[in-house]
């Protein structure tokens, strides 16, 4: 008898330690990367490693390290496919965007499924109900959820925290390396760039204020590969002017919570990001907890010339160094102080048709914050701050507005870094609350369509006879739907990112042309699509 359960155990394990506790590799073969831990994201760190596997699906996948099947994930989106595994010295390892598991562990996922009539499945196991050994093959790697490509995500986590480590301390292999890091280009807010050569930038660089200043940084492992994060970064500042005024500061990320991993946003100059589309690295703390800046802050309002050294250490432990001289002027900033600036506080701005609030610590920045409407359904709030966490919005729908819409209104909101798109939550004094983390373009329209479905094609999902589909929404997430084969509930995967679901041929003996099927698909608004389909 299978045993699940569905709450979480809390477990008590060892101290940690930098030690090779992965002794197994996840994947065999040549080693090539994707990506690497904690390297910037729109919105968040990275926060794992990810394999190439040369666009291939189905290689194996394998156990890093003795201990057991903690938790299955199988989802339309993020991770995809996914297996975690405790370990007795204390950690967690995960594998994402997987094409499979292994036999038995899929037959547990699709058993438990059955039973709750669910698509999307998180299922927390009984601890050691099933063990592993270190090179025990778990799965297979693919390219489900939010996977750009085939590739494998693995994560290295702290048991008792969830935080995920940098697994490259706990005996991953890195490789070998070809292609040295490199400090490429200093930026400024205005968009001034200027180039670094053989460790020094001679041009000097102006800003108004050090968080103006983003480091441009490049590293891979080979020539050809893909661009990594970097693992850590040290500033010192000594004026020309002033020999004794020397600041020095540096941040190293090894681990950080996924409650801060919005912090990456504020780890990123915000207006290089929107003026060249660029993630460089700030050289100044801004008002996050990840990573963590050590050292004395320095003096943001006290102009000069000063000559900056950068330290920058790459992935596999390299270390880079620049320096050359930036001008600190009396110019305004929007990160600089004064008496209108939102610093760490709580605050409401409005306009005719739309109020905004926000708790306190909600942005990465001090700044002067501007919120224009453009229209009854249109706002531009400035400059482009990075947002911690959910801001709320209040609309004021016009006195026509139909109430069928008040539950399908939609706000979308942008920035240099990304969109959302959310539906509103209608309010008894006849305004509309929305909660995002976007400060930037904001716009109101309504998702009154429901999701479109597709003809039903012959296909395969993981190896095997399937039938598939087109399956989108005009505008919101499809959050629900379900199958049904003779009036029987039946098991289907909706692959979110390529708008298609995939329903697995049932082993059914004496399946005969005539089956009916029907399919319900419902969008975030509400907005059900149901089709009836005699099977070919």
């Amino acid at each position: 008898m299978t045993r699940i359960f569905f709450i979480v155990f809390c477990l008590s394990f060892a101290p940690m330690g930098a030690q090779s506790y992965i002794s197994v590799q996840p994947l065999g073969g040549s080693v090539d990367f994707a990506g690497t831990f904690g390297e910037l994201r729109n919105h968040h760190f990275h926060s794992g490693v990810d394999f190439r596997t040369g666009g291939r699906i189905g290689e194996p996948v394998r156990a890093v390290a003795n201990g057991y099947l903690s938790r299955i994930v199988v989802r339309p989106d993020g991770f995809g496919w996914a297996l975690y595994l405790s370990h007795p010295s204390g950690f967690t390892s995960v594998y994402a965007h997987l094409d499979d598991f292994q036999p038995a562990w899929h037959d547990v996922a699709m058993n438990l499924a059955a039973r709750s009539q669910s698509h999307k499945l998180d299922l927390y196991l009984e601890p050691g109900a099933y063990a592993v050994q270190a090179g025990d093959t778990i799965g297979w790697s693919g390219n489900s959820g939010g996977s750009a490509g085939p590739h494998l995500h693995f994560e290295w986590r702290d048991a008792r925290s969830e935080e995920p480590l940098d697994p490259f301390d706990y005996g991953l292999f890195y490789g070998t390396d070809s292609f040295s890091p490199r400090l490429i280009a200093l930026y400024n807010a205005q968009g001034q760039r200027v180039s670094i050569s053989d460790g020094v930038w001679n041009e000097v660089i102006s800003v108004a204020a050090w968080p103006d200043l983003g480091l441009e940084y490049l590293d891979r492992k080979h020539p050809k590969g893909l661009s990594l994060g970097m693992q850590s970064l040290e500033t010192e500042w000594n004026s020309f002017e002033d020999s004794s005024r020397i600041f020095h500061q540096m941040w190293e990320m090894k681990r950080f919570s996924f409650e801060d991993t919005r912090s990456a946003d504020g780890l990123m100059q915000p207006e290089v990001k929107r003026l060249t589309g660029k993630r460089t690295y700030r050289v100044a703390p801004a008002l996050t907890k990840s990573p963590r800046w050590s050292g004395a802050t320095p003096d943001y309002l006290k102009p000069g010339k000063y000559l900056l050294r950068l330290t920058a250490t790459a992935a596999n432990g390299e270390v880079i160094k620049s320096e050359g001289p930036v001008l600190l002027t009396s110019h305004d900033s929007p990160w600089k102080g004064g008496d209108s600036v939102i610093f760490g506080s709580n605050g409401t701005l409005g306009t005719e048709h739309m109020e905004l609030t926000w708790a306190k610590n909600s942005f990465t920045e001090a700044f002067t914050p501007r919120f224009v409407e453009v229209d009854a359904t249109h706002w531009r709030g400035s400059p482009d701050v990075p947002v911690l966490q959910s801001l709320e919005y209040s609309w004021i729908p016009p006195k026509d507005y139909p109430d069928a819409w008040r539950s399908k209104t939609v706000l979308i909101g942008r920035d240099a870094r990304g969109s959302y798109r959310i539906i509103g939550d209608p309010q008894s004094n006849g305004r509309i609350r929305f909660r995002i983390k976007i400060f930037g373009d904001l716009r109101i329209t309504q998702d009154l369509e429901a999701p479109k479905l597709g003809s039903i094609t012959t296909s395969s999902f993981q190896g095997k006879a399937a039938w598939s589909l087109r399956m989108v929404d005009n505008l919101l997430d499809i959050v629900d739907y379900s199958v049904w084969i003779n009036q029987v509930w039946h098991w289907s995967y909706y692959d979110a990112k390529n708008k298609r679901l995939y329903i697995p041929k049932p082993q059914i003996s004496g399946m005969m042309s005539g089956t009916n099927m029907q399919i319900r698909a419902k969008d975030e608004a509400g907005n059900l699509s149901t089709f009836d389909v005699t099977l070919p």
